[in-house]
């Protein structure tokens, strides 16, 4: 899989997380639901550098590491019907293809409130920004030894 770098997508990404602040410093979304969201983007962008950091916070607030595991996994069906349509909504937010799915939209907004809804948008936008961002600067010199600083692999 390549890695997403900035472009158009990213920046209005950028823009929607902005204008959501709050939700996406991780307001109105279970922390457990944000950071298995999180570590999915990251996989969605081959991102290594946010999974690193993340895979840390899920350790943090308690994931077990399977659960981990499937969090960075692309393959969705072993999740509960909460996670699994928040991790699939993630997925259409950050390829953009919300609108040739919006069966599975629906299904997203159905499953969750609007607070939740919110908060869950501006998290995959924020970390769709954050993630190309992080493979875009991975391409300057100086960018693996930075990595290794950073404990990425």
């Amino acid at each position: 899989m390549s890695r997403p770098i900035l472009g158009a997508h990213a920046l209005r990404s950028l823009r929607r997380a902005v204008a959501r602040w709050p939700q996406a410093k991780g307001r109105g979304v279970d922390p457990v639901l944000r950071e298995r969201v999180i570590l999915h983007v990251a996989a969605i962008n081959a991102c290594e550098v946010c999974t690193a950091f993340h895979v840390r916070s899920a350790r943090r607030i308690g994931l077990a590491e399977d659960d981990i595991g499937a969090a960075c996994a692309l393959d969705l069906t072993a999740r509960d019907p909460r996670t699994r349509a928040a991790m699939r909504y993630a997925e259409l937010r950050t390829l953009d293809l919300e609108r040739d799915h919006p069966d599975e939209v629906a299904a997203f907004e159905a499953t969750f409130t609007s607070e939740e809804q919110a908060a869950l948008r501006a998290t995959v936008d924020l970390f769709t920004f954050n993630n190309r961002f992080n493979n875009t600067w991975q391409h300057l010199p100086g960018a693996n030894l930075l990595k290794r600083r950073l404990g990425v692999p």
